[in-house]
C-alpha cells in the first residue's frame, strides 16, 4: 500500500524498490526539467538548464563499508551525475554531490564482471560540488 501511495503521488514511477525512483524524484525537484524514460541508459533527467543528469543513490547504514558502491555507470553520455546517500532505515537524506562526467570518468574503476564502471561511496563523497542543502530543502518540503 505504501508503494502504491508513493506511485499515486508521483514520487516513484515503478513498482521496484523505491530508492532509485525517490532519488530521481528529488533530483527533478532540485534541477527542474523532465525525467527521462525508465529504460534510458545514459541519463535520468533532462534538467531545466538542458544538462543531462545521471542519478545514483545508495542506502547506507551503520554496517555499510566505505568500499560499498553505487550502481554501475554503463556510459558517460551525461553532463553531471548526482550521487546521493540515504539512511537505510529511514531514507533520510545523508548527502548529495553534483559531479561532472569528467570527474566521474576519472574516479571510476571498470569491472569486467558487470561490464560497467563502479565508484565507491567514500570516493563519491569527496567529488564535485556539495548540493546537500538544496536536496534537504526539497526533501523536507
Amino acid at each position: 500500500m505504501i508503494l502504491q501511495e508513493l506511485h499515486d503521488r508521483g514520487v516513484v514511477r515503478t513498482r521496484n524498490a523505491p530508492l532509485g525512483d525517490y532519488a530521481e524524484y528529488l533530483t527533478a525537484q532540485v534541477y527542474g526539467g523532465e525525467l527521462a524514460a525508465n529504460s534510458g541508459k545514459s541519463y535520468d533527467l533532462l534538467a531545466a538548464d538542458g544538462r543531462r543528469v545521471q542519478v545514483k543513490a545508495r542506502a547506507v547504514g551503520p554496517n555499510t563499508r566505505a568500499s560499498a558502491i553505487f550502481s554501475v555507470f554503463r556510459s558517460f553520455d551525461f553532463e553531471i551525475a548526482v550521487l546521493i546517500t540515504f539512511e537505510s532505515a529511514t531514507y533520510a537524506l545523508r548527502w548529495a554531490r553534483e559531479v561532472t562526467a569528467g570527474e566521474i570518468k576519472a574516479a571510476v574503476r571498470h569491472d569486467p564482471h558487470v561490464n560497467g564502471h563502479r565508484i565507491t561511496i567514500s570516493r563519491g563523497a569527496r567529488l564535485g560540488l556539495d548540493v546537500t542543502t538544496r536536496f534537504h530543502a526539497v526533501a523536507s518540503a
